[in-house]
Order: C-alpha cells, then sequence, then structure tokens
C-alpha cells in the first residue's frame, strides 16, 4: 500500500474537519508530524510531541490555547500506531491537491526498510 493511501485511511476525518485547502494542508502537515513522531522508539515521543508543540507556539503565537493541539496529535500518535505499527518509514512531502471537486493526497517517504 502507498504511504499516501495509508496517510487518507489514518488521517481522514482529521483531515476533513477542515473547511478551506490550506486547512486541509494545515491538518495534513499536522498527521504527518504524528506519523513521524509515532515511529520513534517509545521513549522519545513524548520529547518530539512538545518539541512540536513549542514549534506550533512559535508559528501561532495568537493561539494562547494548544491544548487541542496537543490532544488530536496525540489521538493521531495513537491511531497510527494501531493501524500500521509495522511501518517504520518517515513522511517527507504530503500535498493535498484538489480537481473539479476532488481531493487527492500525495506524500513521500524514504524507505528505511
Amino acid at each position: 500500500m502507498k504511504i499516501s493511501q495509508m496517510l487518507i485511511e489514518y488521517a481522514s476525518d482529521y483531515i476533513g474537519m477542515a473547511s478551506t485547502i490550506e486547512q486541509k494542508q494545515s491538518h495534513l502537515n499536522a498527521a504527518c508530524s504524528a506519523w513521524n513522531i509515532s515511529i520513534l522508539p517509545k521513549h522519545q515521543r513524548r520529547n518530539a510531541l512538545n518539541e512540536y508543540i513549542k514549534s506550533y507556539k512559535r508559528y501561532n503565537p495568537n493561539q494562547n490555547d494548544v491544548s487541542h493541539v496537543k490532544h488530536d496529535m496525540e489521538l493521531l500518535i495513537k491511531r497510527k500506531l494501531k493501524m500500521f505499527p509495522e511501518i517504520k518509514k518517515p513522511i517527507v512531502n504530503a500535498e493535498i491537491r484538489e480537481k473539479d471537486g476532488k481531493y487527492s493526497i500525495f506524500a513521500a517517504s524514504i524507505r528505511n526498510e
């Protein structure tokens, strides 16, 4: 199965919560970050998630409460681990495109297996 198909299966509900293409891309980016955190050794995930939240705050200074972001990321990490525990490929790029009212996801990963 292609990594883009796995992303759709694992994160389509989350991506679908966004209304604009820009918001959908932002949700896709978050889903990819959660995916990449999930493939880290278990003892490194908490620190990686905290670093992600710090970065999110830096790029979104008007967001005072980021607890929802952390919550969403934790859910995405758990979901990836449940759905695709054996897949350890990091996602290096992902893009959502719209054509004729339909969305497609294109993704690239690194083969490390």
